[in-house]
């Protein structure tokens, strides 16, 4: 039940974008659904129709409530009146590259000429890389506000639409001037987004180039650091999903704090508390990207029914955690990176188990040497079933040598992180030691370099596919799903589902 109204509380917002009937036919709509529920509590499929009526509605008017409408003091009606000046703070992590960086402003005030005057929204604001500006920081800045274009023909990537479901719809480039204000602020965020620029900071000093911005990736999901021509050849071999934080990280950071509880024989509430906080300090730490909060939810309700001794069905973590994702913010939805994760992961949960029965009967795969190797070209080809027509809908990037990439890459990840870690904690204690303990960490890490940047010579190693409509998209995905789901009940269903010894996000392909 929880699954299907989870989904239809994702149609109505997908709807609710794409036609909006009136916040009054909406809750008439909900209001109707409600009282059919009550009605056909004693039918299952009537229930079951009814209370999707009613999340459908609700998913609607949540996707209204978050578009508010322009006001007198919204930020956007300043564009293109020339030159003005801006007063606001710094919201969220700049991202830093070394051609600029962007930031986010959350503007106060403006001044137009002479006259002041309250505005209120968000400005993107590309600038030149230094000085560098932190979360919390109180800035003025001068110049001309613009819009986002939008799509040049139906079909293209829409960046005025991209901004929109983030809230932004005006930008400024190259700002004539920027003054800081006002002592900064940002309070428990700021200090630990300042932790997070320390850690940074320590991991580059402990081991040389390009291995250091790898594991800057790796650990922390910063990749700003990543040279373009090193994050081209991961794009190439469909191996860049290991230079961001995922659900698989949230997995190993669960898995250690579990035996670290039981060793230190806590109660069970007790372990789950603690369990808890240190992962989304860890989901924030990382900067809290749609993915990370999606791992992080089904990573929280999984360490939930451990400690409430309740089994933990898979498809119920996966659509309970992209209902409260979406229901905090509808805009979610349109996350490509959230997209992907998820897609990822319900495509693990689905097709692992047929993707290893094949492979499994098949030498080399069945020889016990290679289970590691099995393992990963498991997770690979049954993550692409859902996730390669979006890569390629978005990027028309198709990689042809992932899954060898995939196979000889991924295995050494696990123990790129473990010596990572240990590298880190030891290079925050005292330097010299973080540096001894790197040399630990350069072999994984050169294994990964060399690898992949091997592994992307090949001129055939990816190729660039031409565009297709969204209805093709969606027919594929239709198509899939109908045969998944009859593949379903036309078998007896297993006592125990294999997705659930399956990372919270797999190692999916990304472009």
């Amino acid at each position: 039940m929880l699954i299907r109204l989870a989904i239809a509380w994702m149609a109505g917002v997908v709807a609710g974008a794409l036609w909006w009937p009136g916040a009054a036919w909406l809750w008439a709509a909900a209001g109707a659904g409600l009282l059919a529920a009550l009605a056909l509590r004693r039918s299952p499929r009537g229930l079951a129709i009814a209370l999707s009526l009613a999340c459908a509605a609700l998913g609607a008017l949540r996707y209204g409530a978050s578009v508010p409408p322009a006001g007198p003091d919204d930020v956007r009606l300043l564009a293109g009146r020339g030159e003005l000046t801006l007063a606001g703070t710094v919201a969220g992590d700049p991202t830093r590259s070394e051609e600029g960086q962007k930031l986010l402003l959350r503007v106060e005030a403006a001044r137009l000429g002479a006259k002041n005057r309250p505005v209120e929204g968000l400005v993107l604001i590309t600038l030149a890389p230094f000085p560098a500006y932190s979360y919390g920081d109180r800035l003025a800045v001068t110049g001309e506000l613009l819009e986002p274009r939008p799509a040049a023909q139906p079909g293209d990537f829409d960046y005025k639409a991209y901004l929109a479901h983030r809230g932004i719809h005006v930008l400024m480039r190259d700002p004539a001037e920027i003054r800081p204000l006002a002592e900064a602020g940002g309070g428990p965020l700021r200090l630990l987004y300042d932790a997070r620029e320390r850690c940074r900071a320590t991991l580059v000093r402990l081991i040389p180039e390009p291995q250091a911005a790898l594991i800057v990736g790796i650990l922390l999901g910063i990749q700003s650091s990543i040279p373009d021509d090193v994050y081209a050849a991961f794009s190439t071999t469909g191996t860049s999903h290991i230079l961001v934080v995922s659900g698989w990280n949230f997995t190993i950071v669960a898995a250690l704090l579990g035996g670290l509880m039981e060793r230190l024989r806590l109660g069970r509430w007790p372990a789950f508390w603690i369990t808890l906080a240190m992962m989304w300090v860890y989901a924030m730490f990382t900067g809290g990207s749609a993915a990370v909060l999606r791992a992080a939810v089904m990573a929280s309700l999984m360490v939930l029914a451990r400690a409430s001794e309740r089994r933990s069905e898979p498809w119920t973590l996966l659509l309970a955690a992209c209902w409260i994702i979406s229901a905090a913010d509808p805009h979610t939805l349109w996350d490509l990176g959230f997209q992907l994760s998820a897609m990822a992961t319900g495509s693990l949960f689905a097709f692992a188990r047929p993707v290893e029965g094949w492979l499994g009967g098949r030498p080399p795969f069945s020889w016990p040497w290679m289970a590691p190797f099995t393992e990963a070209l498991t997770a690979t080809l049954a993550a692409q079933v859902l996730t390669l027509p979006l890569i390629l809908y978005a990027f028309g990037n198709l990689s042809i040598i992932a899954p060898l990439a995939n196979v000889l890459i991924v295995p050494v990840v696990p123990y790129a992180m473990l010596f990572g870690s240990l590298a880190l904690a030891g290079g925050l204690l005292w330097l010299p030691l973080g540096q001894a303990l790197g040399t630990l960490l350069w072999l994984p890490l050169t294994w990964i370099a060399q690898g992949v940047s091997i592994l992307s010579q090949p001129t055939w190693a990816a190729v660039q596919m031409p565009p297709f409509p969204l209805w093709l998209l969606l027919g594929y995905y239709v198509v899939i799903g109908a045969g998944w789901w009859w593949s379903l009940r036309s078998r007896v269903p297993e006592q125990t589902s294999p997705a659930l010894s399956m990372p919270l996000s797999p190692t999916a392909p990304s472009s």
